[in-house]
């Protein structure tokens, strides 16, 4: 398939094979993910395609313009070459540089989800780039988005183009190819010590085939030609049009980043493995940079030999040794060999190797039942980066996946909580027959200035009534700090009043008949902020005008320290924050005992 990856950049076949080897031989030293196969992708393949052909374009189109003689064939495919170097050169610096400065991290931001959709968007890119190839017509290299939908299209309206005997070969080798993967390899997996190497086989076997029936001559069957034998010698990529391949060079690292990232963090997940996201970023990096001086155009993880790894159930990177050596003596050798295998074969191979990616489609019904945040960040990744482009599906899925987070930020519900009689156990207060003179209100998120009025408000409507606002609050810091609450009467009817010097809220409906403890549970609170700050304060001084006492609990160091500084124990007693509720309720016992 590296030759016929080479092809799809529209580069010689043997780039397709330097890539492969390469980064393979890289990859095996540096990686991390026992089943990644770095190399030749037909997503890298397509991009190098575009930049390659735009800078050969603005070649030739300066030579006439000078009105010099038009380049030969060789000399544009010397810019071709010169260019996919740069590219490769380019995303494997960028790559390399950010797991040198530890940017892994920002494969938190990537869900399962996110990886699902990607990688099933990126494989029905993949199956697209080689109708070309199974059907035998010529189609126009399209770019930007819609490119799958105006792709098809031309296909449609040049379908009467189709070259019988290619999509009949096509036919044939995928129906023979998923026999074997589904009927025997799958089948009798637990029975076979490795699974039949059809792939391989097939290739041979239409090889020797084409070759002596001679498609090429009498159906126009398109095949590889003439591989060159051996490596070339190693130079440095063309600096000259460095500017005009940046933006293309950041693009083809990030898309080659998420898809790597994605296949290893999908087999990891199979296997139950573990990946350093930041010496990923090192091997995929060093992968490209390295390759990019052997004539080699960008790579990323290959989902056909990433697939079969999986399936096969690899336990180190070790397993691209053979891979190394038999690419080597295919370079060395045995290239000579495959002058005669028909391209819709390298096609069909590749179209049946995204098969477990495609059938990703049929895990949708369950991800709705699981959950519906996720199904959205799922459909919204796959839909754009299908209807538009990969890039614009990752911006999407990020963009989802950061939304939807603030979403259930705002939708989280908090619940009221009492403790069991002769028990250690929180029950919900609706569900508590007995006296609840306890009640433990539990944040449900981060108090910030998007949630700590919603919590407030939500608070005030459970402990231990209803809240109305006598005029707008002002919950910045300063009006918290110089709250002074002042009380007309000390038994709190619903028609009394509580003046204040500054706008802050009565609360309705809260007849205290007996001593009402209010244990605010902070334990999901990794975060607050300026105006979280203030909004504790209102709780705090509110309910202490009320007569009723305020304990916290779980506060996470983060939050104490930001209290500290807030200087909010001046309003609130240190003594009244314990570890968790449990620690309270023993202190009230105690208290009650020494009564």
């Amino acid at each position: 398939m590296a030759l016929g990856f080479g092809v799809l950049a529209t580069l010689r076949p043997i780039h397709g094979l330097y890539s492969t080897f390469f980064s393979v031989l890289v990859y095996m030293i540096l990686g991390t993910s026992p089943h990644v196969s770095f190399g030749t992708n037909a997503l890298t393949a397509l991009l190098t395609q575009t930049v390659v052909e735009r800078e050969a374009s603005v070649f030739v189109d300066a030579r006439r313009s000078a009105n010099e003689t038009v380049p030969t064939e060789e000399e544009i495919m010397e810019v071709k070459i010169g260019t996919a170097m740069t590219c490769s050169f380019l995303s494997g610096s960028i790559l390399l540089g950010m797991g040198l400065l530890k940017l892994g991290f920002i494969t938190t931001y990537l869900s399962t989800s996110f990886v699902g959709g990607f990688t099933t968007a990126a494989a029905v890119h993949i199956v697209t780039s080689q109708w070309t190839k199974v059907t035998g017509i010529n189609l126009t290299n399209h770019a930007g988005a819609g490119k799958l939908m105006f792709t098809y299209i031309e296909i449609f309206m040049k379908i009467g183009e189709t070259n019988v005997a290619t999509i009949i070969i096509a036919v044939i080798c995928m129906a023979l190819l998923l026999f074997v993967k589904i009927c025997i390899n799958e089948r009798f997996r637990s029975k076979m010590k490795m699974p039949m190497p059809v792939d391989l086989i097939l290739v041979i076997v239409v090889t020797i085939i084409s070759h002596f029936a001679k498609f090429n001559e009498h159906f126009k069957v398109k095949v590889l030609g003439e591989i060159p034998s051996g490596f070339s010698m190693p130079t440095v990529p063309h600096f000259s049009n460095v500017d005009s391949l940046i933006m293309d060079g950041v693009i083809i690292a990030v898309l080659s980043f998420t898809l790597s990232i994605s296949m290893a963090k999908h087999c990891a997940i199979i296997h139950g493995n573990e990946i350093d996201d930041n010496q990923e970023l090192v091997a995929y990096g060093a992968s490209n940079l390295i390759a990019s001086f052997f004539h080699a155009f960008p790579a990323a993880a290959a989902p056909p030999r990433t697939m079969i790894l999986n399936s096969l159930g690899a336990k180190t990177t070790l397993h691209a040794v053979p891979t190394v050596v038999f690419i080597l003596l295919v370079i060395l050798v045995i290239g000579q060999l495959f002058v005669s295998l028909p391209m819709t074969v390298l096609g069909a191979m590749i179209i049946v190797s995204m098969q477990d990616l495609l059938l990703q489609y049929k895990n949708l019904p369950r991800i709705w039942r699981i959950n519906k945040y996720d199904f959205a960040v799922w459909v919204t990744t796959n839909v754009v980066g299908v209807l538009a482009d990969l890039n614009y599906g990752i911006m999407a899925g990020v963009g989802v996946s950061i939304f939807l987070v603030v979403v259930r930020d705002q939708c989280t519900k908090a619940s009221v909580a009492t403790v069991a009689v002769n028990e250690d156990v929180l029950v919900n207060i609706k569900e508590f027959d007995g006296a609840a003179n306890v009640k433990v209100f539990q944040i449900p998120t981060n108090l910030y200035f998007a949630t700590c009025e919603r919590i407030k408000s939500d608070l005030f409507k459970r402990v231990p009534g209803s809240i109305q606002k006598t005029r707008p609050v002002d919950t910045s810091l300063n009006t918290a700090f110089n709250m002074d609450i002042n009380i007309k009467d000390t038994d709190l009817h619903p028609n009394d009043e509580i003046t204040r010097a500054n706008p802050v809220e009565k609360i309705d409906n809260c007849v205290i008949e007996e001593h009402v403890v209010l244990v605010i549970d902070c334990v999901r609170v990794g975060y607050i902020d300026v105006a979280g700050l203030g909004v504790m304060l209102q709780i705090v001084k509110s309910y202490k005008a009320i007569g009723i006492d305020v304990f916290l609990t779980g506060l996470h160091k983060s939050v104490l320290d930001t209290l500290t500084n807030g200087e909010f124990f001046k309003s609130f007693l240190r003594s009244n924050v314990y570890y968790d509720v449990f620690d309270v309720m023993e202190m009230l016992s105690s208290r009650m005992e020494t009564l």
